[in-house]
């Protein structure tokens, strides 16, 4: 597994040159992620269209968003894959997504991943029998996360 980073718009998106398109026809794609400060990343695909002279861009298809991380990474067989971190995971499986994907995660969400992983740790090292019992732990680990 690869990790990509730094493929955050069109201009800087990761370009495969030779995909197909259709049964007969190859094009290019590209790939990038996009992140909003409100909504989170999401993944984002454009092929270009072979059945026009030059190069043209057909419509971008995007993903649904995930708040806290998102990541590209080339699989085994060098196909572009994302992998997502959302809300509803726990305190070692954040940690975990960490360690594997946050070296690709867009620097402009990086920060919002770190205090996301610390306050996810925290609340489940101090959550007991009621609901709200780690979450000033929570609230400390968020603060001081960086």
């Amino acid at each position: 597994m690869q990790l990509l980073s730094g493929h955050i718009s069109p201009e800087s998106a990761y370009v495969v040159e030779d995909y197909p398109y259709g049964f007969r026809l190859r094009c290019k794609i590209r790939y990038w992620i996009e992140f909003k400060p409100k909504k989170g990343f999401r993944f984002v695909s454009q092929t270009s269209n072979p059945k026009v002279a030059g190069l043209v861009w057909n419509k971008p298809k995007a993903s649904v968003y995930a708040m806290f991380g998102g990541a590209m990474y080339l699989d085994e067989n060098e196909h572009v894959q994302f992998a997502a971190l959302g809300e509803y995971s726990s305190g070692a499986e954040a940690k975990a997504w960490q360690e594997q994907y946050g070296e690709a995660v867009p620097e402009v969400g990086r920060v919002l991943l770190n205090k996301w992983v610390a306050a996810k740790v925290a609340y489940d090292a101090n959550k007991g029998e009621k609901l709200g019992d780690g979450l000033p732990a929570a609230r400390k680990a968020w603060s001081e996360a960086q």
